[in-house]
């Protein structure tokens, strides 16, 4: 059955936008509905998210940036040894790029580091902290990490070393006793933004340091920005705006590249960062030691930047591979879990690269709407690590929190997290989280939730109203591209498309908007023409052959009924052979043989509810059809309708040729059919079937007596009226059963049918 597979979860603000403003800004209704949906309705709000006006705060304002600043130029100064501490994803790298060409083009004597994953793990190192002091490092400066690094930092300070900590992660409950933090949540500072990336907080530090550092870094700060999903509105907006149109004119040659060996010549948009450049720049670090990420951007040599764009983007594909391998392990694991009615999954075996855990994870969610943990058992070590990715519902640190004495080590938010815990602490883990869920869930499965912007009419989908919402880009955190629900649209044409019919095109209402609906394309079976049903999704225009057209990409989709109506009274046996034979109930006519107890007659009870109903036969009438609708409730209902006959076309003569067929046999007293039947027929001009009809309604009603062809008018006959006749009754209500069942067009069939099924008949 076709029901919605997430909760649409729809905005409850009913603010206004004042018209003056509407009219200033050129706001669309769609638009406008979008903003309101976003909490954007003064003019304050609008004009920040619709300008291109400068919204960049003062770094000095950001935690002892003056400290900070004060303590790299005496470095520089001194020709002190600086080294730049980054992180492995693609926040961290681009961070280490922008602080590492700024300080070099201050003259600096500057080196830098990326910890790797699986040897040294996430923050500072104590190891290298100490190699560091060993070469001479004077000052560290940390950036995308640090505010975790208490005991690191202790041991730098006992070597004489300054450690700067810029970063922009979670504070704990004390601050590690660092030289200075640059941090935009500092508890002792109020700067005006809080949400900015790792590298927002390098390029805020290099612009305090040195005002005219090149604009292709804004470029870096969209890369990071975006692909650490913080929250793309206030400065973030700003920069992620520009670095967009820098990566679009004047990029790195680490970043032309990249783009070039993955083949992308398009505009590139925060999509593209998403998709193509921020997987690139993490799938390093995933898989090895990130420092070759930060020497592509670092690069300046065209030809460099190539080679080492092709190197990244093997280890793209290398990712790729890895992670669908793990995934479809994960997958037959996760099969087993729910043969045992799992509601939190924990999937765990050897030989899993950690790196990748997190993609797994989140796959393994999307189709099981489940939280789940994807660990990686290393026996040697006697540990398992991995990570874990949750649902709407669900905090995934506040269960482990729950749990934490079966956890070595964990960290993360209500979404995701990582962690290292004991073999023999993976089962009993296991049992708890899933006893959690119960109780949360009482064995029901929670939908993920929908985050719907408005609901809107199809009016509303013209092509520049779309253009219109472009204005709202780039989206991201805390803005996300809006999606709209429609509720109750007719589906015109349905049909699978891609290789295997892997996706579902349907087109909608007269307007024949287009909607695509991506790996959906085992609902073909589910959705008919003239099936009505709810929407969700985005828009966007499709441009063919210079022609522009509304479309809609969607998220999800649900019929409006509870029960979906097929017509396949024209469909041939293969089409037959698609319907779910082994538990459909198929319903007959009374003069057919029950094979098993899959058949019912017409008029029949079933008290059993079934997912599909075949309507095979016609019946004998009107009222035991709509009986047996009545009687059973089916999710699913085929009009197959077989044992057609002709008399909706052969019609019931009128009731003057019964006159006239009267009174030509009134005048012959004695007609011999056999000899005479086709010169009556001429006489009455109309055809054998007809003249036999007519003739044995005579003689049910006693007008007349038939003896070895002959026919003889019987005058002690009674008057009656023609339609008394039985056989007169049975064509007509045969007629009237084709005309409704069978030559009633599919449309007004199917919505006489939902009337049926909703106790509301309506007129077919």
């Amino acid at each position: 059955m076709t029901k919605a597979s997430y909760q649409w979860k729809k905005s409850e603000l009913n603010q206004n936008i004042d018209p003056q403003i509407i009219k200033k800004y050129k706001i669309s209704p769609l638009l406008e509905k979008t903003l309101i949906s976003k909490g954007y309705t003064s003019e304050e709000q609008i004009e920040s998210l619709l300008s291109n006006e400068v919204l960049f705060h003062d770094p000095m304002l950001l935690s002892d940036m003056e400290k900070a600043t004060s303590r790299i130029h005496k470095a520089i100064e001194n020709d002190e040894r600086i080294l730049v501490y980054g992180d492995y994803d693609a926040d961290g790298v681009t961070s280490t790029t922008i602080l590492v060409k700024t300080l070099e083009s201050m003259g600096a004597t500057v080196g830098w580091y990326i910890p790797n994953r699986f040897t040294e793990g996430y923050g500072p190192s104590e190891a290298a902290f100490r190699n560091a002091h060993d070469e001479g490092v004077s000052l560290i400066i940390t950036v995308d990490n640090g505010i975790q690094g208490h005991h690191e930092i202790d041991i730098a300070n006992e070597l004489g070393i300054d450690v700067i900590v810029t970063d922009h992660h979670e504070f704990g409950e004390t601050k590690p006793n660092a030289y200075a933090i640059v941090h935009p949540m500092h508890p002792d500072f109020n700067y005006p933004f809080k949400y900015l990336a790792g590298v927002g907080v390098s390029y805020k530090l290099s612009k305090a340091l040195k005002a005219d550092i090149p604009d292709a870094f804004l470029g870096l700060v969209a890369i990071g920005t975006i692909a650490d999903l913080v929250s793309l509105t206030d400065e973030n907006r700003y920069m992620v705006k520009q670095g967009l149109r820098i990566l679009n004119e004047q990029p790195l040659p680490g970043i032309k590249s990249l783009l070039s060996v993955a083949d992308f010549t398009d505009e590139v948009s925060e999509q593209t960062v998403g998709f193509i450049i921020g997987p690139r720049l993490n799938a390093v670090g995933r898989l090895d030691d990130a420092r070759l990420a930060g020497e592509l951007l670092m690069s300046d040599d065209d030809d460099e930047a190539m080679f080492l764009a092709e190197e990244v983007d093997q280890f793209n594909t290398e990712r790729k591979a890895i992670v669908e391998n793990i995934t479809n392990e994960a997958m037959e694991l996760a099969e087993i879990e729910m043969q045992q009615n799992a509601q939190f999954l924990i999937l765990a075996k050897e030989d899993w690269n950690e790196g990748v855990l997190g993609i797994v994870a989140s796959r393994i969610v999307e189709k099981y709407h489940l939280p789940t943990i994807v660990l990686n058992v290393d026996i040697e070590q006697n540990h398992a690590k991995g990570s874990a990715r949750s649902i709407e519902q669900v905090s995934m640190f506040e269960f482990l929190t729950n749990h934490s004495d079966l956890i070595r080590k964990f960290g993360g938010h209500h979404m995701a997290a990582g962690m290292t815990l004991d073999i023999d602490a993976i089962e009993p883990l296991k049992k708890a989280l899933n006893a959690d869920m119960h109780n949360i869930t009482e064995g029901k499965k929670l939908l993920p939730q929908l985050i719907v912007d408005a609901e809107i009419e199809t009016s509303d989908i013209t092509v520049d109203n779309i253009f219109d919402l472009e204005r709202l880009r780039p989206f991201g955190t805390n803005l996300l591209a809006p999606l709209f629900s429609i509720s109750k649209v007719p589906v015109k044409s349905v049909k699978g498309i891609g290789q295997g019919n892997k996706h579902l095109k349907l087109t909608l209402t007269d307007k024949n908007i287009a909607a695509l609906h991506w790996n959906a394309g085992h609902l073909i079976h589910d959705i008919s023409n003239d099936t009505t049903i709810n929407v969700a999704g985005s828009l966007n225009v499709n441009e063919w052959n210079g022609h522009q057209s509304p479309q809609i990409i969607l998220k999800d989709l649900a019929l409006s009924n509870d029960h979906a109506i097929f017509d396949y009274r024209s469909k041939n046996k293969h089409d037959l052979l698609k319907i779910d034979q082994e538990n459909a109930l198929f319903v007959i006519n009374p003069s057919s043989e029950k094979i098993n107890e899959q058949y019912i007659h017409y008029g029949d009870t079933y008290p059993n509810e079934v997912e599909t109903c075949v309507l095979r036969d016609l019946p004998q009438d009107l009222e035991s059809f709509k009986q047996t609708l009545s009687n059973i409730k089916a999710e699913k209902y085929y009009l197959v309708f077989k044992g057609q006959t002709n008399s909706y076309f052969e019609g019931i003569p009128s009731d003057e040729k019964f006159k006239q067929a009267y009174k030509a046999l009134y005048m012959n007293q004695s007609t011999n059919i056999q000899n005479d039947g086709m010169k009556l027929c001429e006489a009455l001009k109309i055809k054998p079937d007809q003249l036999k009809f007519i003739l044995n309604c005579f003689y049910e009603l006693n007008f007349i007596t038939m003896n070895r062809g002959i026919i003889e008018i019987n005058k002690d006959a009674g008057k009656n009226d023609i339609e008394n006749a039985p056989l007169y009754q049975a064509r007509k209500q045969q007629i009237e059963i084709e005309k409704t069942l069978l030559y009633n067009d599919s449309q007004s069939l199917i919505k006489w049918m939902h009337s049926l099924l909703s106790d509301v008949e309506e007129e077919v």
